[in-house]
């Protein structure tokens, strides 16, 4: 895959790509000797930690540095008039996933997440809305790349598919503007479902399903969210955090659901030593008594640190009175056991979990404030949702956190304001939802009937977010 990056003078490609979320850890540590971060660069082999910026050009990847297995889904339900294969995508602001399904009979049959390639425009959506001033065609091009990229990966003969967003990926896919989400008040587009031909899109001669979005920043994948949870429970609270985080309370017949701009930092990007829930990946991170331990996915030599390992990380060293309240290292007092540990990395202080001859993995001052950004806007956001609403009776956390997250360390952190319930793992809801889109018209239906039932709530000017933001930001 070729992608275009600009790199600033003082530093090298591989910082940026790592930025970016194109490049997991290299085992050296970026010191130009294991060579694993190698791209090609005018048909030529560099090893990306060796070239430094300024730069400016095209950038091939390896593909298969780019795919990696993902969560198993249920059986679904199926109409029937259906037939062959099925493919239901998240198409996420960072990462995208699919999963694919025999529609004769609704089993499940695999999935699969990589990275949205649009990445290469900026992290959040704020930021490629921005640029797309000048660069829309090419925006949109990579996220069609990034779904041809995927398709290509499952090798199956697709039938039908459904993708599921939030509103800013929806209207890049289906070639509509975007400028509507430069300023408050926001203005959608499309605010209904459409029917297109895969083959208008360059992706294969399927019809694509594309659910409606509710409103502003919240689109269809927190609408599929609602649409999975609904069938079992009749009062519960969800959030999903990803770069654009999503949340909602549901009682009964009815909701309010609002979104923040989180940044990448619940997906492991844009973090030091951070990478998305995949092999290789901390998920999970404890003290023994006598000293830091972590678990790593697939058991495999670890790579950096996903979502939950941070939670669990910062957490500890919360729980050894390393970090203040406002999330600062301290200078003294730490025990002998944190202090070996401490380092300056790029010029700041940085605590390192795991280091060998090859590899580094850290958390920076800079990752730990990026991680209370994004933890403040999720804890506002709930807040406030239920000032106006009441506190739900269960509380769902789906997206990037997948199943390895730790109750005690997220409510140790104050994720979630005092008095909601304990938070449960849901794995990937937006992607279980477009999946009961995909197997029957029934969902569909259902789905369309939810956002009629959600009432939005506009954070961007609410006094009540803007002072639970700052409250959330502490730990």
């Amino acid at each position: 895959m070729r992608i275009y990056i600009e790199v600033p003078k003082g530093k090298t490609l591989y910082q940026i790509l790592r930025e970016k979320g194109f490049m997991r850890s290299a085992y050296c540590g970026g010191r130009g000797i294991c060579g694993k971060c190698t791209v090609k660069i005018g048909g030529k082999d560099e090893v990306s930690c060796l070239v430094w910026g300024p730069f400016k050009g095209e950038v091939e990847l390896d593909e298969e540095r780019l795919v990696s297995t993902g969560e198993n889904l249920p059986d679904i339900e199926v109409d029937e008039d259906k037939g062959g294969f099925g493919l239901a995508v998240d198409l996420g602001t960072t990462g995208v996933e699919g999963a694919l399904f025999d529609l004769s009979t609704g089993k499940f049959l695999r999935s699969l997440k990589t990275l949205n390639f649009q990445s290469a425009f900026g992290a959040d959506v704020v930021t490629r809305v921005e640029l797309s001033k000048e660069n829309y065609e090419k925006e949109r091009e990579l996220l069609l790349e990034t779904l041809s990229f995927l398709i290509k990966e499952f090798n199956t003969p697709i039938s039908e598919a459904v993708v599921v967003s939030n509103p800013v990926m929806q209207h890049f896919l289906l070639g509509a503007p975007v400028s509507g989400f430069e300023r408050y008040p926001f203005k959608l587009e499309i605010e209904d479902e459409v029917y297109i031909s895969g083959k208008e899109l360059g992706l294969g001669d399927f019809e694509i399903y594309v659910p409606p979005p509710l409103k502003n920043f919240i689109g269809s994948d927190f609408l599929s969210n609602l649409l999975v949870l609904i069938q079992d429970y009749s009062s519960f609270g969800v959030a999903d955090l990803g770069t654009n985080a999503e949340m909602g309370i549901w009682k009964e017949e009815e909701g309010v659901a609002a979104s923040v701009p989180a940044g990448p930092a619940f997906e492991g990007v844009g973090l030091f030593s951070g990478m998305r829930a995949v092999e290789g990946a901390i998920y999970k991170v404890f003290f023994d008594g006598r000293e830091f331990r972590f678990l790593t996915i697939g058991n495999s030599k670890p790579q950096g640190i996903c979502a939950s390992g941070y939670f669990d990380l910062v957490y500890l060293l919360k729980s050894f009175r390393v970090l203040t309240g406002e999330g600062t290292f301290k200078e003294e007092g730490t025990p002998p056991l944190i202090r070996e540990r401490m380092r300056e990395i790029n010029g700041e202080r940085a605590f390192v979990l795991y280091e060998d001859e090859e590899t580094e993995i850290a958390l920076t001052q800079s990752d730990v404030r990026k991680f209370l950004l994004a933890k403040g806007a999720v804890y506002g956001g709930l807040k406030t949702l239920s000032e106006s609403f009441g506190k739900p009776e269960k509380f769902f956390l789906s997206g990037a956190f997948g199943s390895h997250i730790d109750r005690r360390s997220v409510r140790g952190l104050k994720l979630i304001p005092e008095g909601f319930p304990e938070p449960k793992a849901a794995g990937n809801l937006a992607l279980r939802g477009g999946s009961l889109l995909l197997g029957s018209s029934k969902y569909r239906d259902k789905l369309k009937e939810i956002k009629e039932r959600v009432e939005p709530i506009e954070l961007a000017t609410n006094k009540t977010f803007e002072k639970a933001y700052i409250e959330g930001m502490e730990i």
